[in-house]
């Protein structure tokens, strides 16, 4: 069994909580505790064997496209929507798979290389529609069925691959 990467955080905050990101596990936990501390450890171990017994995929999977590769797919899109993106970055995200700036610029998560091809598309696709809508609207919605009809599908399965997990969260004793 391999490890999966875990980032400790220490934040302004009471209580101990552990999220599933596209990146790995962050724990947040109180300024005042130590990361190294019984009770992060048992917390984090308790943690994980949640996630494992709920099926959470711990690990990223293979890689499935080079960082090149993806910047080719965010290319191919901004033809097909006659768009021009500002610029492009790739960088690991917690909270995201992408953005895009008011300026036009999008940023895409790294952890989509392990994703499979149509599910870093729907992402490239719905970051580069946010240059014509730029907001989840009628129009957005419009503009993503016209150009990807299983848009939502894909939508769905992105959600899954983290298993719709909002954390776990545990008070400081």
């Amino acid at each position: 069994m391999s490890i999966p990467l875990i980032r400790i955080h220490q934040q302004k905050r009471r209580n101990l909580v552990m999220k599933l990101t596209p990146i790995g596990i962050v724990v947040f936990i109180p300024e005042w505790m130590r990361a190294d501390s019984p009770q992060v450890r048992d917390f984090i171990a308790a943690g994980l064997d949640r996630l494992a017994a709920d099926g959470h995929r711990l690990q990223p999977g293979e890689q499935q496209l080079t960082p090149d590769e993806l910047r080719a797919l965010v290319d191919r899109w901004a033809d097909r929507l006659g768009v021009t993106p500002g610029r492009v970055q790739l960088r690991a995200m917690y909270r995201k798979w992408g953005s895009c700036s008011t300026r036009g610029n999008i940023t895409l998560n790294t952890a989509l290389c392990h994703l499979s091809v149509e599910l870093a598309e729907y992402v490239v696709l719905h970051e580069l529609a946010h240059l014509i809508a730029f907001n989840h609207g009628r129009d957005f919605k419009a503009l993503m069925t016209h150009h990807m009809p299983d848009w939502r599908e894909r939508e769905r399965a992105l959600d899954a691959y983290l298993g719709g997990h909002k954390g776990t969260e545990q008070p400081a004793r």
